[in-house]
C-alpha cells in the first residue's frame, strides 16, 4: 500500500509540472495575442513637420522581453545569462524619427547534445506564436565558442509599410555542464541555407557600396568578387585614401560619400564634417570642396545620411553647383522620400540617378541575399535599378558567398555611371 501511495504522489507531481508548463505557454500566447493586436498603432515613418518625430517603444519592448523570458524559462535545463540591458535611442533613417527602445543581450547555455541551430528554430517557432518578430538568426561566436545568434523584436507601422526593431539578441552556446537532453529541439544542420528560387532575370543593375573607408577587409572582399560595384568613400576615415587607391587600381568607380544633415541633427555620424542646412552657401561649398580634395580622383558623389539636407533646395543648389563645376555626377541615396536632389541635379545639368532599394538593412546573410533578388526583380520590371549596400562584414560575406550564383542569373551588373541621366 505504501508503495502505491508513493507512485501516486510521483504521478501527481509530474502532472503538476506539465500543468505549470501549459499555463506558462498559454500566458505567453495570450500576452502575444494582446501585444500583436496593439503593435501597429505607432508610426515611425511619418515625415510630416520639420521637427523629427519621437516615438517611444519602451512599453512594447519591455513587454516583448517579458514574453521572451516566459518562453526561455520553459526550459529548466538551459542556463540564461543577461549580459546587457538598457534604453537605447535608434534613428529611422528614412523619416528621421527617433525611437526609444529597450534592448538587451542574453546568452543561453544549452547542453552539448542540443543543436545550436535547432535551439534557434525552437525559439523562432515560440516567439512567432507569441506575436513577436524573429528578425534574424545565424551562426557566430560567443567568447571563444561556436554560437547561434538570434535577434527577436517588434514590428511597427512605418508609413505605408512596417519596420522591425530588435529588443533581444539571444546567443545560444554549448555548456558542457548541462546534461539533461532536449526532446523537443530538432537536430538541424548547424548552417542551414534557405535557397530562394533562382531563375533567369533581364535588366541592368548597379550596386553602390556605401560607408567605405573605415576598414579595408570588407572592400577587398567585395573587389575580389569581380563584380563592377561602385564605391562611395567617407572622407577622413582611417583607410579612406587606401580604399580610394585600391578601388582605382581595380578600375572600379570611386565616389565621395558626402556627409549631409539628417532630420535628427543629434544622429549625425560624421560630426563637424557634415554639410548642414543652417550653413551659408559658401560654407557648404567649402566643405564639399574640402571633402573632394581629400579624395582626389573620385568621379561622383552620393549623400551619407542627408534626409534633411537633400530635401532643402538651398543646400542642394550649393552642393550641386560645386559638382557641376567639377564635372561630377550626383546619386541621390534617397534617405528621404521628400528629397529634391535628383530633380534639381537634372535642372542644373548635373548627371544624376537615384537609389531604388537598400540591400542590407538586416545583417543576416540570407536576408541580404533575398533582398538582392528583390533588386534583380526590380531591375527586370523597370529595365534597370540602382541598389545601395554597405562595406560591412556580412554584406561582403554575402556577395562573396553567392557571387557565382548571382552571375548565373542573367542580370547584367554595371557601374553606376552606366545608369546616369
Amino acid at each position: 500500500m505504501a508503495t502505491r501511495r508513493r507512485r501516486k504522489k510521483s504521478s501527481g507531481s509530474k502532472y503538476a509540472v506539465l500543468v505549470l508548463i501549459a499555463i506558462i505557454t498559454l500566458l505567453a500566447v495570450a500576452c502575444g495575442m494582446f501585444y500583436a493586436n496593439g503593435r501597429s498603432k505607432k508610426d515611425v515613418g511619418d515625415t510630416k513637420g520639420s521637427t523629427p518625430k519621437e516615438v517611444s517603444l519602451l512599453d512594447e519592448s519591455i513587454e516583448a522581453q517579458r514574453l521572451v523570458d516566459t518562453i526561455l524559462l520553459q526550459k529548466d535545463n538551459w542556463q540564461l545569462i543577461e549580459n546587457d540591458h538598457g534604453k537605447k535611442s535608434v534613428e529611422v533613417e528614412e523619416s528621421g524619427a527617433k525611437v526609444q527602445i529597450n534592448q538587451r543581450n542574453l546568452a543561453v547555455g544549452v547542453p552539448n547534445s542540443t543543436s545550436l541551430t535547432g535551439a534557434g528554430a525552437w525559439l523562432q517557432e515560440k516567439v512567432e506564436k507569441a506575436g513577436l518578430e524573429y528578425i534574424s538568426g545565424e551562426m557566430g561566436k560567443y567568447k571563444k565558442w561556436d554560437a547561434f545568434i538570434a535577434k527577436v523584436g517588434v514590428k511597427v507601422k512605418a508609413g505605408d509599410g512596417s519596420k522591425e526593431f530588435v529588443t533581444d539578441t539571444i546567443t545560444f552556446f554549448h555548456n558542457g555542464n548541462l546534461k539533461k537532453a532536449d526532446k523537443d529541439v530538432k537536430d538541424l544542420p548547424e548552417e542551414p541555407v534557405a535557397e530562394p528560387e533562382v531563375r533567369q532575370y533581364k535588366g541592368k543593375i548597379a550596386i553602390v557600396i556605401d560607408d567605405c573607408g573605415a576598414d579595408m577587409a570588407s572592400v577587398r572582399t567585395l573587389l575580389n568578387t569581380g563584380l563592377p560595384f561602385s564605391y562611395a568613400i567617407l572622407p577622413d576615415k582611417a583607410f579612406s585614401s587606401d580604399v580610394l587607391e585600391m578601388v582605382k587600381s581595380k578600375g572600379r568607380v570611386p565616389m565621395l560619400h558626402l556627409p549631409m544633415e539628417p532630420l535628427s541633427k543629434s544622429a549625425m555620424s560624421e560630426g563637424s564634417r557634415t554639410v548642414l542646412v543652417s550653413q551659408s552657401a559658401a560654407q557648404k561649398q567649402a566643405m564639399v570642396r574640402k571633402a573632394l580634395q581629400g579624395l582626389p580622383g573620385v568621379v561622383g558623389v552620393n549623400n551619407h545620411q542627408g534626409s534633411r539636407a537633400t530635401a532643402d533646395k538651398a543646400t542642394m543648389k550649393a552642393v550641386l553647383q560645386v559638382l557641376k563645376n567639377e564635372g561630377l555626377f550626383f546619386v541621390d541615396s534617397r534617405t528621404n522620400s521628400a528629397s529634391v536632389a535628383r530633380d534639381m541635379a537634372k535642372d542644373m545639368g548635373v548627371n544624376t540617378a537615384r537609389n531604388d532599394i537598400f540591400l542590407d538593412n538586416s545583417t543576416n546573410v540570407e536576408e541580404i541575399r533575398r533582398q538582392i533578388y528583390k533588386a534583380f526583380a526590380l531591375a527586370e520590371k523597370n529595365g534597370s535599378a540602382i541598389a545601395i549596400c554597405h562595406a560591412r562584414t556580412n554584406t561582403a560575406k554575402c556577395w562573396q558567398q553567392y557571387a557565382a550564383e548571382f552571375k548565373k542569373t542573367g542580370i547584367t551588373f554595371v557601374p553606376v555611371t552606366d545608369l546616369l541621366y
